[in-house]
């Protein structure tokens, strides 16, 4: 009986040695383990997302609530913008989001023409669409001209 008990210790012993092995062999070393992440989005796969976070995080303070924004990449893509509109209206309530594309088509120049504020993802844009008052690695923000 004694050696019965003895066996399930072991056992016990031999599984959660071999569980926390493969816990331990899981982790994302080499995403820095021990590095404080500054976004909820460090770990995604999508590349573009820890930028994004960040850039309209820095804008919701420059950004007075009720304004319309526009938010793009640059170079202009369909499909990350569909997702900067989704992230905007996540990340900057009380602003009134205009998409520069929805479900990967780009909308029309008379849906964002009328835009108070553009929020650009990527490199500065050729053509200065305002008052620049933000530039950050991850974008810019601009106070668009009237």
């Amino acid at each position: 009986m004694r050696a019965l008990k003895s066996r399930a210790l072991l056992f016990s012993l031999v599984g959660s040695a071999v569980l926390t092995t493969f816990s331990i062999a899981a982790l994302p070393f080499s995403r820095g383990l021990f590095r404080v992440p500054q976004t909820p989005f460090d770990a995604s796969d999508a590349a573009s997302t820890p930028p994004a976070y960040v850039l309209l995080q820095r804008a919701s303070s420059l950004i007075p609530q009720g304004m319309s924004v526009v938010i793009r990449s640059e170079p202009p893509d369909a499909n990350s913008d569909s997702n900067l509109h989704r992230f905007g209206v996540a990340l900057l309530p009380g602003r009134k989001i205009r998409p520069a594309a929805l479900w990967g088509v780009p909308t029309s120049p008379d849906v964002t023409r009328d835009a108070e504020y553009e929020i650009v993802l990527g490199r500065a844009p050729s053509h200065a669409p305002g008052r620049l008052l933000l530039e950050i690695p991850e974008g810019t923000v601009w106070r668009r001209e009237r």
